[in-house]
């Protein structure tokens, strides 16, 4: 089962750069190059992310955990507090 309960998130599309459509020869219409749909997005400009994708994101994502330390509630109250009194100087 995908991640979200079967929800799939979204990508910009890499080959149309989130356009939806592409620039391409298509002799049938006649000489020059023409806005086609994108094939791989479906001329949406975002697809699925693939399983591949999905996995490098959530090894990034459990990277970024492990790196930095939890803060305790207390901790960001006195740095917020300790901010907001230095900019009152």
């Amino acid at each position: 089962m995908h991640y979200l309960n079967g929800f799939v998130p979204d990508v910009e599309c890499t080959d149309c750069d989130g356009n939806g459509f592409t620039m391409k020869r298509q002799p049938r219409l006649g000489p020059g190059i023409y806005e086609v749909e994108c094939g791989t997005c479906c001329g949406h400009g975002w697809r699925p992310m693939t399983d591949d994708e999905l996995d490098a994101a959530a090894e990034r994502q459990a990277q970024d955990a492990m790196s930095e330390p939890p803060v305790t509630l207390d901790e960001q109250h006195r740095a917020a507090w300790q901010q907001k009194q230095d900019l009152r100087r």
